[in-house]
C-alpha cells in the first residue's frame, strides 16, 4: 500500500539555485517545505571569508584585517590575486547579487529584435542591493545569490566562492545562475566558475562551465518541465531514493519516515 503525505499549510519552499540538483533528481524535493537548519561552524567560516572577499572587490584596493580575520590572508590574497585576471576594463562588477527567476514567466519579445528561444519562458530580475538577503515567497520561483557577477557587452562570469569539498551538484547550481543572470542582464553567453578555496593552505582551484545560447536553452528546459510537471501539478509525486536523501532538508517525505 502507498504511503500519502498529509495536507500542510505551510507555504512552497523557496526553491534556490543551490539545490537546482535536489530538486531535478527528486520528483518530490520540490513540493515539501524545507527545514531551516542553524548553520553549523563551518558554514559560518565560509559566510565570513565570502563576506571579507567582497569588501576589496568593492574598494578596489585591499582592505586591513583585524586580529579575528587574519587566518584568512592567504586565501584572501590568492582569491583576489585570481579575480584580477578575470576583469578587464569597461566591465561592470556586482557582488552579492540576487535574482529571481520565474521559469513560467513568459517573455515579452521587442519588435523587430530576434531573440534566444530559452527566453519564451523565462522572466528573471535582478533584486535590489538592499534585498539581497531578503527573497520573497512568489509563486513559482527560484532565487539565487551570486557571489560576483562580471558584466560586458553581450557576455557575463558569474562566480560562485567555494569554501567547502568540490561536488559535481555545483555544476547544476552554477547553470541556474547564469541562466538567471543571462535573462536579467539580457546577455546571451556566460561563463560559469566555481572557485574552491582551500581557507588552511590559501590554494585555489577554478572549474568553470561555458554556456552559450543552447546550453542555456536545454537548462531552461529543465526547469520549465520542473514546474510544470511537479511544482504546480497537482497530486504529489512519489519521492526519488538516493544519496541525495542524505542531505535532503524537505520535512515529511515518506522516504525519511520509512521504516526497515
Amino acid at each position: 500500500m502507498s504511503e500519502t503525505i498529509p495536507k500542510t499549510t505551510q507555504p512552497m519552499p523557496v526553491l534556490s539555485a543551490s539545490r537546482t540538483h535536489l530538486v531535478l533528481t527528486c520528483n518530490l524535493a520540490a513540493r515539501l517545505p524545507w527545514e531551516e537548519r542553524e548553520a553549523g561552524p563551518a558554514a559560518k567560516v565560509g559566510t565570513r571569508f565570502h563576506a571579507l572577499v567582497e569588501k576589496p572587490i568593492l574598494a578596489r584596493e585591499w582592505v586591513a584585517l583585524d586580529e579575528l580575520d587574519a587566518s584568512f590572508e592567504p586565501a584572501l590574497r590568492s582569491t583576489l590575486a585570481w579575480f584580477a585576471e578575470q576583469v578587464t576594463d569597461g566591465e561592470e562588477i556586482l557582488t552579492e547579487q540576487a535574482y529571481e527567476l520565474k521559469p513560467l514567466g513568459g517573455y515579452v519579445h521587442t519588435p523587430g529584435k530576434r531573440e534566444p528561444h530559452w527566453r519564451d519562458r523565462m522572466v528573471s530580475t535582478r533584486l535590489p542591493r538592499a534585498d539581497h538577503r531578503s527573497y520573497p515567497h512568489g509563486d513559482a520561483s527560484f532565487f539565487g545569490t551570486a557571489d560576483v557577477v562580471i558584466l560586458g557587452k553581450g557576455a557575463a562570469h558569474v562566480i560562485d566562492w567555494k569554501t567547502g569539498r568540490r561536488s559535481d551538484e555545483h555544476l547544476a547550481q552554477l547553470k541556474s545562475l547564469a541562466l538567471m543572470v543571462a535573462e536579467a542582464e539580457h546577455v546571451n553567453h556566460v561563463k560559469a566558475t566555481a572557485v574552491y578555496v582551500n581557507l588552511d593552505t590559501g590554494k585555489l582551484k577554478a572549474e568553470s562551465v561555458m554556456l552559450d545560447s543552447f546550453d542555456l536553452h536545454v537548462h531552461a528546459g529543465q526547469l520549465v518541465s520542473l514546474f510544470q510537471n511537479r511544482v504546480n501539478a497537482g497530486a504529489l509525486p512519489d519521492p526519488v531514493p538516493g544519496k541525495q536523501c542524505f542531505f535532503c532538508p524537505a520535512v515529511g517525505c515518506p522516504e525519511k519516515v520509512r521504516k526497515p
